[in-house]
């Protein structure tokens, strides 16, 4: 069922507000967890994280039988301090990055109220990790929306499923929302198209199945960033966009 995520990576720009590091991540649903993972575990890297309709950091414990309680609870079954614990143990053992550059770094989390995929209670219980690492957490849990992407302008009905696309009609701009949290609060909503004048990169999933043998200390002694750029090249395109901010189209 939970078969599809979206994740960004953001490489910012010279702004006011900037977060301490030039990456943040955010990501919805599944990409939500992996937000979750990347801030947590390389915070010297990243800085600010927007986690969308994603369960907390390590919710199934490594077992795919946990898979339906990280989805739908209960949240009984999901113990924050022992998710806390784990993360410090990797911190311990050098394979997590201190929990201290974690403090004040800026964390948004949004659940919508009708979200049938991962229930907003279990999508919560990012606020009770993050928040016990002085981050500073904007949530957004009281729209009466579905599971997807959330905008002002375009997508299927706020309340409903969208399976297509997973894109609501909220007349709600989240991705503004999320990054004027991340960045300060300082940012200029957009009130007309912008020409988008960057790539698209479309990765084949099933090219990244099998990476290069490497063991987590070498990963740790390398450049992330660099390691993975290397190896997304192997499989991926880039097309010019197809459409402008607010007033777009999506293909097919």
């Amino acid at each position: 069922m939970w078969t599809f995520f979206y994740i960004i990576v953001l490489i910012s720009s010279i702004t006011e507000g900037i977060p301490r590091t030039d990456v943040t991540v955010s990501g919805l649903s599944s990409g939500g967890a992996m937000t979750a993972q990347l801030h947590l575990v390389f915070s010297s890297t990243i800085s600010g994280s927007g986690i969308l309709a994603g369960p907390p950091y390590y919710c199934a414990e490594g077992s795919s039988t946990r898979v339906d309680i990280c989805l739908y609870g209960p949240t009984t079954l999901i113990p924050v301090e022992k998710l806390i614990s784990q993360l410090e143990l990797y911190v311990s053992a050098g394979t997590a990055d201190p929990i201290s550059n974690l403090k004040n770094d800026p964390v948004y989390i949004f659940s919508g109220r009708f979200d049938p995929v991962v229930f907003p209670d279990v999508v919560k219980l990012n606020e009770k990790i993050f928040s016990s690492f002085g981050t500073n957490i904007k949530t957004n849990y009281e729209m009466r929306a579905t599971h997807g992407f959330i905008t002002d302008n375009f997508g299927g009905l706020c309340e409903f499923p969208d399976l297509k696309y997973f894109i609501n009609n909220c007349s709600f701009y989240l991705a503004y929302d999320v990054l004027n949290h991340i960045f300060g609060g300082n940012l200029t909503k957009p009130t007309k198209p912008v020409p988008l004048t960057g790539q698209f990169v479309a990765i084949e999933q099933p090219a990244l199945m099998n990476p290069e043998s490497i063991n987590r200390t070498d990963l740790k002694n390398k450049n992330i960033f660099l390691y993975w750029a290397n190896w997304l090249k192997k499989s991926k395109t880039t097309q010019k966009p197809l459409f402008q901010l607010q007033t777009f189209k999506l293909p097919g």
